[in-house]
């Protein structure tokens, strides 16, 4: 079983199930109705698609405290092949990366917050009025980050990434 099959695996969330017969719509998307324009076709598989390469981050999302849900749940050798792969597929290298905010190891991506934002919009204009004007204007802005990292590591290095998870959700 590979890392993300053990987070999904261990969610209680209902579409934890979607994983099998995604895989099939994918492989063949037309199993068990009629598909009748080509466009239906790749919705399904596309969306079959998706399903596969993101359900274990809606799986991992849905868990209150996953470092702490998921502690024990992983062996070693799951969470080298994890970040083996993390290296070549973008979507599990987004997942190791939320993985790693999370721990507290990597800064999370920081947000720009309007300080001239308001509660309410005034949305009325007149005929004469350019309404567009003001989205060209600069406003002060500042960048807020939600937390600091609490320990730094060098996420290129994989021995270090590999390590690290390996002692938070205390893999054996």
């Amino acid at each position: 079983m590979t890392f993300e099959e053990k987070i999904i695996k261990n969610s209680k969330i209902r579409q934890k199930n979607l994983m099998r017969p995604a895989k099939i719509a994918f492989e063949k998307p037309d199993t068990g109705v009629t598909i009748n324009k080509k466009g239906a076709y790749y919705l399904i598989k596309d969306s079959a698609d998706i399903t596969v390469k993101y359900l274990s981050h809606l799986s991992y999302a849905s868990y209150s405290n996953p470092i702490v849900d998921l502690k024990g749940k992983f062996t070693q050798s799951e969470i080298i092949d994890f970040v083996g792969r993390a290296k070549e597929e973008n979507f599990t290298n987004q997942l190791l990366s939320i993985i790693l905010t999370d721990i507290g190891v990597v800064a999370p991506i920081a947000q720009v917050v309007d300080e001239n934002k308001s509660d309410e919009i005034d949305l009325s204009f007149d005929d004469d009025e350019d309404v567009y004007g003001d989205y060209e204007t600069e406003e002060s802005t500042q960048v807020e980050s939600s937390s600091t990292p609490q320990e730094s590591i060098d996420i290129k290095d994989a021995s270090i990434v590999i390590q690290k998870l390996i002692e938070v959700f205390e893999a054996k």
